[in-house]
């Protein structure tokens, strides 16, 4: 009986020791054991967020006793909260984002400056008629009369007449503005202004219309025959301080006398350039021009200019993107998406434009191919009438000029121009901000604390939750195992 008992009792203690070195050797067990305290851990660390997070309507998702259809009930709330407040929010970004300027009024006349208008002047007849004559004489070019109409053609092309130029290839598409410059006629008007201590400058553009000549412009010496000779695309330190006039100044007027031939003007702003598609007044000769006009200016307050070109939509003449020019302005701009047209058309652009890279200069050919799309490349419009997006914004201080009476009348002393302003703008429109980032933040906190009753002080708490409270969560688990 002693014995029998005695052998039971080695059996079981057989098998526990058996049992033992089993657990000691398998590891499984106690991963698995491991794992699932780990998750224990975790839920109830994330139950404790739950419950003791200021966010509204989380704690009922974790309170006891709840029924399973209250918790979805509570989680569908909380749920479309969030997305509303989401939703709401992202639109006041957005609206920051694309529309947060406004122009308003200012009506006070005599609490600014006026900018005196610039004008550019084309003459219709560019070129010096001994220097074509002895330049064609000297050429051993059989057909003088197909090269003299054909340099006169390239002298006044633009797209409205690149078909009208005879075809000749004697001379390439890269040598067309250096012939036409070097047969220029001299223009040495006489310029004089009704203001002391003012002096003006004219300056030669090469423009859309060819050899042209600026007078109170900040821009034109972009595209003078010396600037691009010299090949610079640096920005040019303009020394003489724009023209301003007061409307206690009264009357000032500017003139150009002696002109010598029939001509085309532009009035524009200081800091624009003439396009083909600008709208011109013109003079033929031996006739004094009288242009009176009022501005329209348009300026960017400080704040305003803070915000980027997407949410001002307007740039200043520092913030370039183009390529074919040092400094922007929406004219530029137009210039350099007729110049992406050319070459999707051609392959070549025009001889006014720079040339950069490999680009090609259009001969005579190449323009007459220019001339199938004169209206898509005037107009910027494709054949459906639809306008053509070039992503031009205008400049932030821009001024527009709007003619008041123009008086053209025949005059025996020559070819005069005289413009000036006679009455005054009551009236400017600034471009300043009326939804700012403060106010973004007013309505983010406003749809945070309307649709979950939070603030910023509640966010923290996530932030605390996931960074030190964690940390010492972690670190006090393993002490207590």
């Amino acid at each position: 009986m002693f014995s029998e008992r005695t052998y039971q009792a080695q059996i079981i203690q057989d098998e526990l020791l058996h049992s033992q070195r089993a657990k000691r050797f398998d590891p499984e067990p106690v991963a698995v054991n491991q794992a699932g305290a780990f998750k224990s851990k975790m839920k109830d660390y994330f139950t404790l967020f739950l419950e003791t997070s200021s966010i509204h309507g989380l704690n009922h998702l974790v309170a006891s006793k709840r029924h399973p259809f209250e918790v979805l009930l509570w989680l569908t709330m909380v749920g479309l909260s969030v997305f509303g407040a989401m939703y709401l929010s992202g639109t006041t970004w957005s609206r920051y984002q694309s529309s947060p300027t406004v122009l308003s009024m200012d009506r006070d006349m005599f609490a600014w400056n006026t900018t005196f208008p610039c004008v550019t002047i084309c003459p219709n007849s560019k070129l010096d008629a001994k220097k074509l004559n002895a330049y064609v004489e000297s050429s051993p070019e059989p057909d003088k009369e197909t090269l003299t109409k054909f340099i006169i053609g390239i002298s006044n092309a633009t797209y409205k007449n690149f078909d009208t130029i005879p075809l000749f290839e004697g001379i390439p598409g890269d040598k067309y503005v250096e012939l036409v410059l070097n047969l220029s006629a001299n223009f040495k008007p006489t310029l004089t202004i009704g203001a002391t201590g003012i002096s003006l400058n004219i300056i030669p553009t090469i423009t859309e219309m060819g050899l042209c000549y600026a007078v109170n412009s900040k821009v034109a010496i972009y595209n003078s025959p010396d600037y691009r000779a010299a090949n610079r695309w640096d920005r040019v330190i303009v020394h003489n301080s724009t023209f301003y006039i007061h409307p206690l100044d009264g009357e000032v007027f500017a003139q150009v006398i002696n002109l010598s031939t029939s001509y085309d003007v532009y009035i524009h702003g200081p800091l624009e350039v003439p396009d083909i598609s600008t709208r011109h007044q013109h003079s033929a000769e031996d006739f004094y021009m009288k242009l009176y006009v009022t501005a329209l200016t348009v300026y960017t307050s400080s704040e305003a200019a803070k915000l980027s070109v997407a949410q001002r939509r307007c740039r200043f003449l520092h913030e370039n993107i183009l390529q074919h020019n040092s400094v922007y302005t929406y004219t530029m701009c137009r210039m350099e998406c007729r110049i992406r047209l050319c070459l999707k058309y051609c392959k070549c652009i025009p001889h006014f434009y720079r040339r950069i890279g490999d680009e090609k200069t259009c001969d005579v050919k190449g323009l007459h191919c220019l001339a199938e799309y004169k209206d898509e490349l005037y107009k910027l419009q494709d054949k459906a009438g639809k306008k053509i997006n070039c992503g031009c914004f205008p400049i932030c201080d821009d001024v527009n000029y709007v003619i008041q009476s123009n008086v053209l009348q025949e005059w025996f002393l020559g070819t005069n121009l005289q413009w000036g302003i006679v009455t005054y703008p009551r009236m400017r429109y600034r471009r300043d901000i009326i939804f700012g980032f403060t106010d973004v933040l007013v309505a983010v906190g406003g749809m945070a604390g309307l649709f979950l009753g939070c603030s910023v002080l509640s966010f923290m708490e996530i932030v605390y939750f996931l960074t030190l409270r964690l940390i010492c969560y972690t670190h006090k688990s393993v002490v207590s195992k």
